[in-house]
């Protein structure tokens, strides 16, 4: 196979610009870190996981959370209702 490289590079110039490379680039950046994050944190949690006092510590801590949301939000009709149009105004400002 012969390839022209003048053709390549007319291609490239002309189909390929500068903002395209560094927005490319910038998202190849980010989702690299996101992977570095995602594996340091998992090591965090595991650590953390294989702590006996703190680990039940933290299930205390979530039926804590859990019982409290419950006591604010869904004892009563209007506590029920107000809480079903906060998540439905969110999902609008989401969604759109």
């Amino acid at each position: 196979m012969d390839f022209n490289f003048t053709t390549i590079k007319d291609f490239y110039k002309e189909n390929v610009s500068d903002e395209l490379l560094k927005k490319t680039g910038l998202s190849v950046g980010i989702f690299g870190i996101v992977i570095v994050s995602q594996v340091i944190l998992h090591g965090l949690v595991e650590v953390i996981d294989s702590i006996p006092v703190f680990n039940s510590l933290m299930q205390v801590v979530g039926v804590y959370a859990t019982a409290r949301f419950v006591l604010a939000n869904l004892i009563t009709q209007e506590q029920r209702n107000s809480l079903r149009e906060k998540v439905e105004d969110a999902y609008k400002d989401v969604v759109g």
